[in-house]
């Protein structure tokens, strides 16, 4: 299927970003579980992945390097979301194959920028990529 799955356990965040990149022409599905979040990516290929660390039952990292294990060279984008910016959580994403790394609280105009890009198949990593 060609969409964005969005991992996100905080209902009001979790509307917002779908809100806007609806708003933006994309299709979104939101789920709220880590474990429902796996079972997705794996099953029906998503274009973008969007997935908070920490999600119920699985958590995004775990979601990130499974996604990225089974489709090798053909899996898709996986954005990072998280309250930690230290360092060292930005390198345990990058050493998982996280594509980018986004510090809530960002800006929705923000995220819509990289989801184009990733979107678009043009994405360069640029200063604020990993």
């Amino acid at each position: 299927m060609s969409y964005i799955l969005l991992a996100e356990d905080d209902r009001s965040l979790q509307f917002l970003v779908q809100r806007k990149l609806e708003q933006e022409g994309y299709t979104v599905r939101s789920i709220e579980n880590g474990a429902e979040a796996l079972a997705l990516a794996l099953k029906e290929r998503p274009m973008l992945l969007l997935l908070d660390i920490g999600l119920p039952e699985v958590t995004g990292y775990e979601i990130c390097r499974i996604v990225k294990r089974h489709y090798g060279v053909q899996a898709p984008p996986v954005v990072i979301i998280s309250t930690n910016g230290q360092d060292s959580d930005v390198e345990a994403a990058e050493d998982i194959g996280a594509d980018d790394y986004l510090i809530k609280p960002f800006s929705l105009r923000d995220l819509a920028e990289r989801v184009r890009d990733f979107m678009n198949n043009s994405h360069v990593r640029q200063s604020y990529s990993i």
